[in-house]
């Protein structure tokens, strides 16, 4: 199966590009053609811990999601926007649903402003 960017998508335990685990989360994925970097997709990784969103902690550029009909969630929730994983697709067990594309604006210009801050 092909996934699309702004599809949420549940990963299986996997290694990421720095080494580290990363034990199944759900992901928004932000890109799914591989063209500039050779990786199956790349994607934010998606939390229902809301004490973490950016209203409520010192994590800045976790954006929240708000749970619908469109991406399925079962809990409001965050996405962390200050890490951009690499995702094998072997590793993605299903699709759960989709975010709009004002939240994908939204979590890229938050991704834009972390690597922006970074300099």
């Amino acid at each position: 199966m092909k996934y699309k960017i702004g599809d949420i998508v549940w990963v299986a335990e996997f290694e990421d590009s720095d080494k580290s685990i990363v034990d199944h989360h759900f992901f928004v994925v932000i890109d799914d053609d591989g063209q500039l970097i050779p990786a199956d997709y790349f994607g934010f990784v998606v939390s229902s811990n809301t004490n973490k969103s950016k209203e409520n902690s010192k994590f800045k550029y976790n954006e929240p999601l708000q749970k619908d009909k469109d991406n399925k969630l079962k809990y409001d929730s965050i996405v962390k926007c200050d890490k951009l994983y690499s995702i094998p697709k072997e590793t993605i067990n299903y699709k759960l649903g989709t975010v709009t594309v004002e939240d994908m604006i939204r979590f890229l210009e938050a991704y834009k402003n972390y690597i922006e801050s970074c300099n």
